[in-house]
């Protein structure tokens, strides 16, 4: 009998919820997911809604301060071949450059001497082998030794290898460099991007490997960051960063700035137990990001992801996925769709909540009455 009476009391109750959620579907509308439920504090009541604020440790995720650098492979010197006299420079600090573009120009008797050399060497071996051929005939016919024919072999031979040896030690000293038959040198860019630092000026002498100018890519740029070796744990290659100025706020006219991780550190700093991550992070399009800028980054891993109670995670019958539904305001609640990571203890760790690391106000959650919320809105 006791089991016939609590089967009447459940019906009673099925269809009194039922009756609430007609009225407020009538009063409130169904919603679309990207458009909110609007519900008066009574409908609230109604249904048994309640939402708590989420902490700022169950919010998860970690900001810390990060600074931009240059990759390494993104960075080129333009160095002296040989000594010698600059006489021009086409491009100052801050300028665009392509690759292929000329930029200094030295005078340097050192790389005429070297010139020089070469097409003497040259002039000597084609002088060598027109001799070599002229004894093979006559040897052919008679006419000599083969002491003689052996001399000229030996002397070609010679020749060749020493034209061998200059040109080697034109294209050492020189590479691609152009060398007029003055000995003027003109040095072009190996890459395309922006002259970060000039390093000479007209009229200046400079030795052999003196730098001149160095070239700098600005269109990526690596952002390295310092994590406590506690929160590094589940990071890995491939994750998004976002970056922020030091301020907090984006880049101007940049939007969302985010950065891909492509490295951590194997070894722990002892000093301040940290691992150094480094991300790479396009360029905006103002051009705005400086190397040495110092900058936010925020990251997430399993390790501090979101935790949320299971009852305010409901999954979507037309999709499968799932979703929370976030309070707004007083009776204003918007559904976001959520992964789950797997679970911590009581709590189920989520990924995809809006980030309010920024100084916005904690995310308020529904914990109760999600079943009534999600009946509302439309499939």
């Amino acid at each position: 009998m006791f089991s016939k009476l609590s089967q009447g009391v459940r019906q009673r109750f099925g269809q009194g919820l039922a009756s609430v959620l007609a009225c407020v579907a009538v009063s409130a509308g169904a919603a679309a997911p990207a458009e909110g439920l609007n519900l008066t504090a009574q409908q609230v009541a109604a249904l048994g809604v309640t939402s708590v604020p989420l902490s700022q440790s169950a919010q998860g995720g970690l900001t810390v301060p990060a600074q931009l650098r240059l990759p390494a492979q993104q960075q080129q010197v333009l160095a002296a071949p040989v000594s010698g006299l600059v006489t021009a420079i086409q491009a100052d600090t801050g300028a665009q450059v392509r690759q292929g573009q000329w930029l200094v120009r030295l005078r340097s008797t050192q790389a005429q001497a070297l010139r020089r050399d070469a097409l003497q060497a040259g002039s000597q071996h084609e002088l060598a082998e027109r001799s070599l051929k002229r004894d093979e005939q006559l040897m052919s016919e008679g006419l000599i030794a083969q002491s003689r024919l052996d001399q000229s072999r030996t002397q070609a031979r010679v020749a060749r290898l020493t034209a061998q040896q200059q040109q080697q030690a034109v294209g050492q000293a020189l590479g691609s460099a152009q060398v007029s038959p003055n000995g003027e040198i003109t040095l072009v860019a190996p890459m395309s991007g922006q002259v970060a630092e000039l390093m000479v000026s007209v009229g200046q002498r400079v030795e052999e490997a003196a730098p001149l100018l160095k070239l700098a890519n600005l269109q990526e740029l690596s952002v390295e960051l310092q994590v406590p070796v506690q929160q590094a744990q589940g990071l890995q290659a491939g994750q998004t960063v976002q970056v922020l100025l030091a301020g907090g706020s984006a880049a101007p006219g940049s939007g969302e700035l985010v950065a891909t991780v492509v490295s951590i550190a194997p070894l722990l700093d002892e000093r301040t137990q940290s691992v150094t991550v480094r991300a790479r992070l396009r360029q905006t399009a103002s051009g705005s990001l400086r190397p040495g800028q110092w900058v936010q980054a925020r990251l997430q891993s399993a390790a501090m992801a979101p935790r949320l109670p299971e009852s305010a995670i409901v999954t979507l019958t037309a999709s499968g996925e799932q979703a929370v539904f976030i309070e707004e305001a007083p009776g204003r609640y918007r559904l976001q769709k959520v992964k789950t990571l797997g679970r911590q203890g009581s709590d189920m760790v989520v990924q995809g909540l809006p980030d309010t690391s920024a100084g916005a106000a904690p995310l308020r959650i529904v914990t109760r009455g999600t079943a009534a919320l999600k009946a509302l809105v439309k499939p």
